[in-house]
């Protein structure tokens, strides 16, 4: 082997060493969760990645410090109760259209939007904000996150930080209310 070759070898491998690395680097992004608690994230504004599958076809991440009060609520089509929830949540979301304070992010655990959307059409909802429903078809930020139920909703404050969080089926608008008043007045959850 002549020594430009050598050198191109080399150059090669370094680059490879340095992709792999750098891949894997950006793979470790993620806040920092407690799998000995039994709530979810309790700060999501700390940097990394959460990324959700949007209808456009493109991502968004959960990270950062939403400026706002968000709520993200998971749920699989799957999940018995899930419906019922949804239309209350919807229901909720139209009542508070005007409210700019509040965001909400609803995560489907379901592999495409045209089986989501199927689902929704059979049960009969219909979102007044299709774009609040995103998905996440291999339960990976909802494992990130820590959300162990099939139907869960966690309250981050407009910092970031987890304010409450309904563990299974939440009543809505009446048993969210509580929740909603308390990540607007920025309480956490420690």
């Amino acid at each position: 082997m002549t020594p430009s070759r050598r050198r191109t070898v080399l150059f090669g491998a370094i680059a490879l060493f340095a992709a792999a690395f750098a891949w894997a680097y950006w793979l470790s992004l993620v806040p920092a969760t407690h799998p000995d608690h039994d709530h979810g994230m309790l700060n999501i504004d700390g940097g990394g990645h959460l990324n959700v599958r949007t209808r456009d076809g493109k991502t968004r991440n959960l990270v950062g410090r939403p400026g706002k009060t968000l709520v993200i609520h998971f749920f699989s089509t799957a999940a018995e109760g899930a419906a019922p929830e949804l239309a209350g949540i919807f229901r909720t979301q139209e009542e508070m259209k005007a409210d700019a304070g509040v965001e909400f992010v609803l995560i489907a655990h379901d592999r495409d939007f045209a089986t989501l959307d199927a689902w929704l059409k059979d049960k009969g909802l219909v979102p007044p904000q299709p774009a609040t429903l995103v998905l996440d078809p291999d339960g990976d930020v909802t494992g990130k996150i820590n959300s162990r139920r099939p139907l869960e909703t966690m309250f981050f404050n407009a910092d970031g930080k987890l304010s409450s969080q309904a563990r299974g089926r939440l009543e809505w608008p009446e048993g969210a209310m509580g929740h909603l008043a308390r990540a607007r007045g920025g309480e956490t959850i420690e």
